[in-house]
């Protein structure tokens, strides 16, 4: 009975995760049409590796008392144990990092190129009460544009007004 109450415990504790990763498989099969080609392909491939690894952990952890029990009653050797325990590390240690990978490629994957900035510099002034007169200075070339679309220059004197 004891091994029962820590089977439904490692059970319990990881059915969360299953039940997110199953959510997120069927949300992105459905709603197809709100993803990228290749985001969604990223997607799903992450999610299922993730699956697989967690399912193959929670089977792991569920089976590893059944095991031992029957092991040493029936004479197994501490080898096998360890050559499984081993196995089912590495395959847990790759696949998580790669089926998070995929995620995370998913969602930079997903994402529209940045459009340009704005060209401030053929910007002209609204028509205003001024129209007809002659500019009060020369215009300048347009400074240059940083990265966050500011100037490296700094701002030029406030006109004064001509009312």
């Amino acid at each position: 009975m004891e091994l029962f109450g820590y089977s439904v415990l490692q059970i319990g504790g990881e059915l969360p995760t299953l039940a997110v990763l199953v959510t997120g498989l069927v949300l992105a099969a459905a709603r197809r049409g709100r993803l990228p080609h290749r985001a969604r392909t990223l997607m799903l491939s992450g999610i299922a590796v993730l699956l697989v690894v967690g399912l193959l952990g929670l089977a792991w952890n569920v089976a590893v008392p059944h095991l031992l029990d029957l092991r040493w009653a029936g004479g197994g050797t501490y080898r096998q144990y360890r050559l499984f325990s081993l196995a089912v590390g590495v395959l847990w240690a790759i696949g998580y990092p790669v089926g998070l990978g995929l995620l995370v490629a998913a969602v930079f994957a997903g994402r529209p190129v940045a459009a340009p900035a704005a060209d401030w510099a053929g910007w002209t002034p609204p028509a205003g009460d001024d129209e007809g007169q002659p500019d009060p200075a020369p215009q300048s070339p347009a400074p240059p544009v940083t990265q966050w679309g500011g100037s490296d220059l700094p701002a030029p004197p406030a006109t004064p007004d001509r009312t």
